[in-house]
C-alpha cells in the first residue's frame, strides 16, 4: 500500500512537471469596498490634515509678524529711534508704525490701548515720553490742505 501512494505520488509530480502550469489557484479576490465607518474615519483624517495645515500657515503668518526681520534703520533718524523700535517690534513689525498718522494724543492713548487689549507692559515716564515724542514728530497727523482734503477719508 505504501508502495502504491509513492508511486501516485510520483505520477502527480510527474504530472504537474510535464503540464509546466503548477498547481492550480484560485484568482485573488478584489478587496470588498470600505465600510461607512472606513469612508467616515478617511475623510475625518484629511479634514484634520487639512485644519493642521491650515494652523501651519496661521504660525508661520504670525512669526513674520512677531518676529519681524528688520533692523532700526527702517524708521526715520532721530531721538527716540532706537526706543521706539526695541519697544515696539517686541510684539509687530513697524509696518504699522510707518503706515499710521496720529496725533500726539492719538499716539499717547495708544500706548494705553495695547497695554489693556494686547498686554503691553505699561510705558510709563521719560520713555514713554521719548517714544511718543518721536512718534509724533515722524508719524504724526498728516496736515493736508483744506481744498485738497479727502472728505470720505476723515
Amino acid at each position: 500500500m505504501e508502495r502504491l501512494i509513492a508511486v501516485c505520488m510520483v505520477g502527480a509530480i510527474l504530472l504537474v512537471l510535464v503540464d509546466g502550469s503548477g498547481p492550480h489557484v484560485a484568482a485573488p479576490r478584489p478587496a470588498p469596498p470600505p465600510t461607512p465607518a472606513a469612508l467616515a474615519f478617511q475623510q475625518a483624517q484629511a479634514e484634520a490634515a487639512s485644519r493642521a495645515e491650515a494652523v501651519r500657515r496661521q504660525v508661520e503668518a504670525a512669526q513674520a509678524v512677531t518676529q519681524p526681520t528688520e533692523e532700526e534703520t527702517i524708521l526715520p533718524d532721530g531721538h527716540g529711534r532706537a526706543e521706539t523700535f526695541g519697544y515696539c517690534v517686541a510684539c509687530h513689525s513697524t509696518a504699522i508704525i510707518r503706515r499710521s498718522a496720529f496725533s500726539r494724543d492719538q499716539w499717547d492713548g495708544l500706548m494705553d490701548w495695547m497695554t489693556e487689549k494686547h498686554n503691553m507692559t505699561r510705558l510709563e515716564g521719560e520713555l514713554r515720553e521719548t517714544i511718543v515724542n518721536y512718534l509724533t514728530q515722524h508719524f504724526g497727523a498728516a496736515q493736508a490742505p483744506a481744498r485738497g482734503r479727502n472728505p470720505f477719508l476723515n
